[in-house]
């Protein structure tokens, strides 16, 4: 059977959620079963404000090191570069507010709070194409971002170590895979 080639066009649907905390193998990894739980407990982001959805994975960084002797590379080091994805919210409530940016909220006010406080999210999206791109632990920046005169929240969801043996930084799959999940 041939595989189904992969394009992650654009975005269809965007979900938050608490970061995954655990996976039944550690061997495989983040299943879609596991996927497909997350997102029903998941909040949805119902407005992505027009062109402002990025999906940015900055490039590697490699130190090479010359052997003084023959000026040749004898060997490198990499570090991977940081994986992100970029959203504008255009209109949301304050309990979202609160989730993504941070302060504290009510049905009626949101509020700045004076604290540097760190927002971890689960990440789920899916593409105009039916690829899931999952990020189990995500690290939240939101702010305020002027959007076509009005007052956006901008997302920036950095995919970080989840800290749980097997779960990976960052998984796709095809959304068949996670539609037929039980």
């Amino acid at each position: 059977m041939a595989e189904k080639k992969v394009m992650a066009v654009g975005i269809k649907q965007l979900w938050y959620a608490d970061p995954i905390a655990t996976v039944a193998s550690s061997e495989t990894g983040l299943s879609a079963a596991e996927v497909k739980t997350a997102k029903a407990s998941a909040k949805e982001v119902l407005n992505v404000h027009q062109d402002t959805w990025n999906y940015e994975e900055a490039e590697a960084t490699i130190t090479r090191y010359k052997n003084q002797l023959t000026g040749n590379t004898y060997r490198e080091t990499k570090q991977a570069g940081d994986v992100v994805v970029n959203f504008t919210i255009g209109e949301y409530d304050f309990t979202t507010k609160q989730d993504l940016q941070g302060g504290n909220a009510t049905d009626t006010k949101w509020g700045r709070t004076a604290s540097d406080e760190m927002i971890y999210k689960c990440i789920i999206a899916k593409t105009l194409d039916d690829v899931y791109v999952v990020f189990p632990k995500a690290s939240i920046s939101g702010r305020g971002a002027n959007t076509d005169g009005a007052v956006g929240l901008a997302v920036s969801a950095t995919a970080i170590e989840p800290g749980v043996d097997g779960l990976e930084i960052e998984a796709w799959f095809n959304g068949s895979e996670i539609d037929a999940a039980e």
